[in-house]
């Protein structure tokens, strides 16, 4: 098979187009070299074909070939191809709040500056909702500060409460046991006092006994006196027996007396002793003070009650927050968009307007939508490139991108993951080529003319791609050596619209023959008629 037949079935580095027509700019003194070259050549082998042909028919002589040398030089693979202006950044703006549009400032199609305005509100219904949403922030602050206060206060109330229950129960413990002790002494006081009168009302029995008896004694001795039966006594020893009987009295009645005397005073100091009183007014004392104590926990426990009933478990405290942190966040934020709105709504990019549902005097639609921009400060065209070009390119490579005759540079920065089928039925890749210098100039949907540089080899053996040919194991080329046809097999590296990199097979300055549709044979002698 030979070169032209070989170029147009395999050819991967170059699309159709890009094998027809040159699409990227280069040098023209080159350019004119090479149209020159391939003209020349192609005439020059018609030339020699007619003369081979006539000269063969006359005599047998080796036939004329037309050769050039393989040079040295630099080779360029340029993807020529075209795709789609389109925005890489787009914004739809929506109505901060549901107020009536003031004034519409764009039409669809209009391009806008950054800053531009392109809408604006009624002044007065903004105005009211923006002091709305400060009177929810304030109160929502409010509320939170409340709450938290509340809670921190019953906080506060439970730890006193359960603190002050367990001293007061240690309190009421101690004074209880302080009661008992002062009772059991009163009641060993008392237990003294009783058990001494109770021998003092024994002993004025037995001496009121004895002082009785001693009356009787002297009644019967005076009545015996009397009767004349103490004839054995004189009237002396009768009065003396008398006068001791009546002694014998005196002195037990004294006795008698004193034991009435003391049980009087122990049954006053029973009742009246000053220690005794003194730990009853201590006793009394000490139960109040359980009074007050028991009084103070029951208020305590009320109060703890209380306050377990009051104080925040984990999860409300955490709704709360969470509540409260919401709702300060949507209105904080309507807050800033209606600041960021009070001077109208402004473009944050240069771009185009390609949607508009803004009416001006109605409020906005059910979606909010107002208008759409799309970027004309951030643009890329976007490529179909096929399975034979897709592995020449790759995310980071450079381009010159042409739009209505201006000149851009641009790098690819994504190539899809998936293929899909374009209009011809064919399987495609899709590819984003960025703009790096984008202008006013742009229009976004257009075609752009796109030349990726896909790689470059520098002071390299090249050919013309039309010497290149192929069979089934591989690329060779036909040489003119010393007047004979030899047979080369080459390896291409890369390739351009016209020339090709040879890494391996030929040298600097070997003659490479154009078969120009002859046939070939290694071996077969030839005379070589060099082109310029």
């Amino acid at each position: 098979m030979f070169g032209k037949a070989k170029n147009k079935a395999e050819n991967t580095d170059i699309t159709e187009a890009a094998s027809k027509k040159q699409k990227t700019p280069m040098d023209k003194e080159k350019k004119k070299k090479i149209r020159r070259r391939v003209i020349a050549g192609v005439l020059a082998a018609l030339v020699v074909a007619f003369f081979v042909r006539n000269s063969l028919v006359a005599k047998n002589t080796a036939p004329m070939v037309s050769t050039v040398a393989a040079t040295v030089e630099d080779v360029e693979q340029i993807l020529s191809t075209g795709g789609t202006v389109t925005s890489d950044e787009t914004r739809t703006y929506f109505a901060p709040v549901s107020v009536e549009v003031g004034e519409v400032k764009v039409s669809t199609g209009d391009t806008v500056k950054a800053g531009d305005v392109l809408l604006t509100f009624d002044e007065k219904a903004l105005a009211e909702e923006k002091q709305e949403a400060e009177y929810k922030l304030a109160s929502n602050a409010g509320g939170y500060e409340s709450s938290i206060h509340k809670n921190n206060q019953y906080i506060a109330d439970l730890s006193e409460a359960t603190v002050n229950l367990e001293v007061l129960d240690q309190q009421i413990a101690d004074n209880e046991n302080l009661l008992k002790e002062i009772n059991k002494k009163i009641e060993d006081k008392k237990a003294g006092w009783s058990y001494n009168g109770t021998n003092l009302d024994v002993s004025i029995l037995e001496w009121q006994s004895i002082v009785s008896e001693d009356e009787q004694n002297l009644a019967n001795f005076k009545e015996r006196r009397a009767n004349g039966k103490l004839e054995d006594y004189t009237e002396e020893e009768m009065d003396e027996i008398q006068r001791e009987l009546e002694r014998q009295i005196e002195n037990d009645r004294d006795t008698l007396l004193n034991l009435q005397i003391q049980g009087q005073y122990s049954g006053y100091e029973e009742q009246n002793n000053k220690e005794v009183r003194d730990l009853q007014r201590q006793a009394k004392e000490v139960e109040d003070l359980i009074a007050s104590y028991k009084e103070y926990k029951a208020e305590m426990k009320s109060q703890k009650e209380t306050s377990e009933n009051g104080v925040m478990d984990q999860g409300s405290r955490n709704k709360l927050e969470a509540d409260t942190a919401l709702e300060k966040l949507t209105n904080q934020e309507k807050l800033d968009a209606i600041s960021e709105v009070e001077n109208g709504l402004k473009a944050d990019f240069a771009g185009v307007v390609t949607e508009l549902e803004a009416v001006a005097g109605q409020p906005p639609t059910e979606s909010g939508k107002l208008v759409t921009i799309e970027s004309t400060e951030k643009v890329y065209v976007r490529l179909n490139v096929s399975k034979y070009d897709l592995e020449k390119i790759a995310e980071g490579q450079k381009a010159d991108i042409d739009i209505a005759g201006k000149t851009y540079e641009g790098t690819v920065s994504k190539i899809d993951g998936m293929a899909t089928k374009n209009d011809s039925g064919a399987m495609v890749v899709g590819v984003d080529v960025r703009i790096e210098n984008p202008d006013e100039s742009i229009f976004l949907g257009v075609e752009a003319k796109v030349y990726v540089h896909m790689a470059k080899a520098e002071g390299v053996v090249t050919v013309p791609l039309e010497v290149i040919n192929s069979d089934r194991d591989g690329d060779f080329v036909y040489v003119e050596e010393n007047g004979v046809v030899a047979k080369k097999r080459i390896t291409v590296g890369v390739s351009s619209d016209s020339v090709s990199e040879i890494t391996e097979g030929l040298s600097e300055g070997e003659n490479v023959i154009m078969a120009n549709g002859m046939e070939f044979e290694e071996g077969m002698a030839v005379t070589a008629m060099p082109m310029q």
